[in-house]
């Protein structure tokens, strides 16, 4: 066991079927799935409209066992980089509410709108460990009026 698992009483990262993040231009992702064991995929949750880091010609470099690893769940760009409607304002002032934790609208509002939607939808099996990664970003939120988050 590492030591930061013991810290932070999460379980082992070998642990975790599903492993999700947002995207802008897949660095992170593809990083993400190179670390990834068997058996564990990694999800990506595009923010721009029209990206898809594993279409053909992309120039990711993963090994035929990591690409088998490597998902897409597409639809959740919301219009596009740093679009914010108020769909996904309501939600993560939801969000929020419900679970302490603030996001931003350019990357992790997007991706917990994802999860939300995706687990309400029964995307993932019964038995799935879900590791979702918050990457930050949350200074873009003051860009906003305010008043229009609630955290």
């Amino acid at each position: 066991m590492r030591k930061y698992d013991n810290l932070t009483r999460l379980p082992p990262t070998r642990s975790y079927t599903h492993i999700l993040c947002a995207i802008g231009t897949g660095t992170m992702f593809l990083g993400l799935v190179r670390a990834s064991l068997p058996g564990q995929i990694v999800i990506d949750v595009p923010v721009l409209k029209g990206v898809n880091p594993l279409a053909d010609g992309q120039p990711l470099t993963l090994s035929p066992q990591q690409s088998e690893r490597a998902r897409l769940l597409d639809g959740y760009h919301f219009g596009g980089y740093a679009r914010h409607p108020q769909e996904l304002l309501d939600f993560m002032n939801e969000f929020y509410r419900q679970t302490a934790i603030p996001s931003d609208f350019v990357y992790t509002g997007k991706l917990f709108y994802a999860v939300s939607d995706s687990i309400r939808n029964n995307y993932f099996p019964a038995s799935s460990r879900l590791l979702v990664i918050h990457s930050g970003g949350l200074q873009g939120n003051a860009s906003l009026k305010p008043g229009i988050l609630q955290f």
